[in-house]
């Protein structure tokens, strides 16, 4: 069912500041902002919510600027820009580079421009993910989209070791046992896969986030998961060793799991789509939620946004009403049609309407959806040692799985090594 033009109107298609807009400036005078983007990532995307939004406000046009192969070179292509006064007017990002770029300056904040921070609930969006992206009172990138981890079954492999119930598994102890009995039907298969070495410790994050425990304390002065529950998280990665029969990497446990060779594999929801894809006619699929146990337990997103650098008042107001746009109902299911990511509006996803439509699109996240209010951000050190501290952690995640040492004794290390390298 399409949506219907009322179910827009709270995006903000006629938003703030744009009647003050257009009456400053002469007939046929279009303002002209550039955003900052990773190179050819999601281009129909990027151009449609222009599109959309610029047919709703003829003033404004938008215009995409592609600057980086990806989140990281894109980060670093804005840094250089900052030192030289050259910064465009805003940015895509990956929002865990938020807190950087407000503490250099270059993202500025919102509350202003928006009229006051409580805005951002009222237009739907997760409070536990604005959160994220605030400091200092403020809040610094506009949420647009999020992808978390879940858990991909082959069900044709689960349904030959006996498992036949209506609903997926629940606990770890559960999911990883089938993984051990998938393993025993055939050694060309392997029975379950969790992804370990996903960018900046991301898996351990959230397995860490979901016994109710963090990577940092909340003033990110010490690190916080050497605890109780970081050893539950190593632990998780140890038992899977038990379903991981044959040593891969990544993108062999993807391919094995593609061609109906793996039972279970601990990846981002933003791959169902090519999953379901790959699955079409060999096997059946479905796609689960990660356990969250503690009862303060979250999920840590990869979340991405919009993040504002003009410092003019006028072009401000635009920006804003461009991201209002895309954080709103049209804008949240154009990023449905074009891409794997999670919507992060959590109002328009609790109208019928939406999520049934939403729903059309990714029938495979109908198992995940309501994680999404538990949902935070990923942690950045805040270190030129960044990149040393997660491939460390990688590693000895790796060692885990294979078995090569013990949880106990790879907390013990990633807590000495990290904090040597966040003192460096």
């Amino acid at each position: 069912m399409p949506l219907r033009r009322r179910d827009f109107l709270f995006a903000g298609t006629a938003a703030i500041g744009i009647g003050a807009l257009r009456s400053a400036r002469t007939a046929g005078c279009k303002l002209i902002l550039k955003i900052s983007t990773p190179i050819g990532t999601y281009q129909k995307m990027l151009g449609e919510l222009a599109s959309r939004f610029t047919s709703a406000n003829p003033d404004i046009v938008i215009e995409f600027v592609a600057k980086g192969e990806n989140w990281d070179p894109l980060l670093q292509t804005t840094l250089r820009d900052g030192l030289i006064s050259d910064l465009p007017d805003g940015t895509w990002q990956s929002l865990t580079y938020a807190p950087l770029l407000a503490r250099r300056g270059y993202a500025q904040p919102f509350a202003s421009v928006a009229g006051g921070s409580t805005v951002f609930a009222e237009l739907g969006l997760s409070s536990v993910l604005v959160e994220a992206v605030s400091a200092g009172g403020d809040i610094h990138a506009m949420p647009f989209g999020t992808t978390v981890p879940v858990i991909y079954y082959n069900m044709d492999l689960l349904n030959r070791v006996g498992y036949t119930s209506p609903s997926l598994p629940s606990t770890w102890e559960d999911i990883i046992a089938l993984g051990v009995k998938v393993a025993a039907l055939d050694r060309t298969i392997n029975g379950g896969f969790v992804e370990y070495d996903a960018s900046n410790a991301w898996m351990f994050q959230n397995l860490i986030a979901t016994f109710g425990g963090r990577m940092m304390k909340s003033d990110l002065s010490e690190i916080a998961f050497d605890t109780a529950e970081g050893l539950r998280a190593l632990e998780v990665v140890w038992r899977f060793g038990d379903a991981s029969t044959v040593n891969m990497t990544r993108e062999q446990a993807r391919q094995a799991f593609n061609a109906g060779a793996c039972g279970i594999l601990v990846r981002s929801a933003s791959g169902i789509t090519s999953v379901a894809k790959a699955a079409h006619g060999r096997f059946e699929l479905k796609v689960g939620q990660l356990p969250v146990t503690a009862a303060g337990g979250q999920l840590v997103g990869a979340a991405h946004g919009f993040m504002m650098f003009t410092k003019d008042w006028e072009r401000q107001k635009a920006l804003w009403a461009f991201l209002r746009f895309a954080a709103g109902p049209e804008g949240q299911m154009i990023l449905a049609r074009h891409t794997g990511y999670l919507p992060v509006n959590l109002m328009a996803l609790k109208d019928p309407t939406f999520r049934n439509q939403y729903l059309a699109i990714n029938p495979h996240h109908a198992e995940i959806l309501d994680q999404l209010a538990i949902t935070t951000d990923q942690v950045s050190f805040s270190s030129d040692n960044a990149v040393k501290i997660t491939d460390m952690m990688t590693e000895l995640m790796r060692l885990v799985l294979v078995h090569r040492i013990q949880p106990k004794a790879a907390l013990a290390t990633m807590a000495e090594q990290t904090r040597k390298l966040l003192n460096a």
